[in-house]
């Protein structure tokens, strides 16, 4: 469950005129996406135009998730949205507490909704591979961040952890997420344990770095009434061994999201390269661990979340566990020796 910002209406339609010279007539809040601190609207603007409005906590905004995509764009990459310019030509605007990126708005799905054919696979498999291809500029180099190895929201396990053995809590969803914890804990903490050893094991191997999205999944995907794909999202952009995208579409990280045909289909376009089975490994365990975390930060960390989006979060994590998702993903997976050589 997603809820508007904190941002009165008559706050985001001065924002937009000022800035991007655009009178809003209607403003429809989207209550789409997994991300707590993203917030999304259709803007209906008196051009008879409408765009699409995308609202970041400042606090979580990396310049990077629109620098890349723009840079790519530029560079003449299909399938690559570029956000609109404000008056003084920036691509994004700061207000109070939040970040505003603006974008024409696309009549599209995404591709876990309407499917991708055979020949849509092929071709993110080329594009991605053009994306592991492309070599930043050395400002970019410098903004753009590298793989660390700590998935995202680790620290709030950590956090968590003495709060799951209390007996005093009264929050219904903080009790229900506590009650699976407790229910759960032994594979609870493998994931963590096999993510932070795999973690140490990749830090003291020197791996090739490229180009990634890092969130590449079906809801990350659009697909327009052309069948045109466009490839949107880029707040986790980083340089990381080309696994950190590869393991959306070999296995990927839910039930459904991939067939065994669709990753073929996918491999056909993205060409001839060595996985490395261990950082795909790795990958599959921090993301288990990163959605843990972020679902857990917003149950027990985040109390200007409403009752019933913090309710939603237990679900969610819940989720994660069941029969062919990410968490028996990761334990399906197969290497020879987890620790074996690094």
């Amino acid at each position: 469950m997603h809820e508007p910002p904190q941002l009165t209406a008559s706050v985001i339609k001065q924002t937009l005129l000022t800035h991007y010279g655009l009178s809003v007539q209607t403003l429809n809040f989207l209550p789409i996406g997994n991300d707590s601190a993203t917030f999304v609207y259709r803007a209906f603007a008196a051009d008879d135009k409408s765009y699409f409005l995308k609202i970041r906590s400042r606090r979580g905004f990396k310049a990077s998730s629109v620098l890349i995509p723009s840079f790519l764009f530029d560079q003449g990459l299909a399938h690559m949205l570029r956000p609109l310019p404000t008056r003084t030509q920036a691509l994004w605007v700061e207000v109070n507490k939040f970040v505003f990126i603006l974008y024409p708005f696309l009549e599209t799905h995404t591709a876990y909704d309407a499917g991708l054919s055979d020949e849509a696979w092929i071709e993110l498999g080329k594009t991605l591979r053009q994306i592991h291809a492309s070599p930043l500029t050395a400002e970019l180099q410098t903004i753009v961040p590298r793989e660390a190895y700590i998935p995202w929201r680790r620290e709030a396990l950590d956090k968590l952890e003495p709060i799951i053995n209390r007996n005093d809590l009264i929050d219904s969803a903080q009790l229900a997420l506590q009650a699976f914890w407790r229910e759960r804990q032994t594979e609870i903490r493998t994931l963590i344990e096999r993510s932070d050893h795999l973690a140490s094991q990749l830090r003291q191997r020197t791996l090739s770095e490229v180009l990634c999205h890092a969130d590449i999944h079906t809801w990350n995907v659009l697909v327009d009434e052309s069948q045109q794909l466009w490839i949107v999202d880029w707040d986790e952009g980083m340089l990381a061994p080309k696994e950190r995208d590869l393991m959306f579409v070999i296995g990927g990280i839910a039930n459904g999201l991939v067939s065994p045909h669709q990753t073929q289909c996918f491999l056909q376009g993205y060409g001839a390269s060595e996985i490395d089975l261990r950082t795909l490994t790795y990958y599959r365990y921090a993301w288990a661990v990163q959605e843990m975390g972020a679902y857990a930060e917003e149950v027990f960390f985040s109390p200007e979340s409403s009752e019933a989006a913090r309710l939603e979060a237990v679900t969610q994590f819940n989720s994660i566990f069941a029969p062919g998702n990410i968490a028996s993903i990761a334990f399906d997976s197969r290497i020879d020796n987890l620790n074996g050589p690094t």
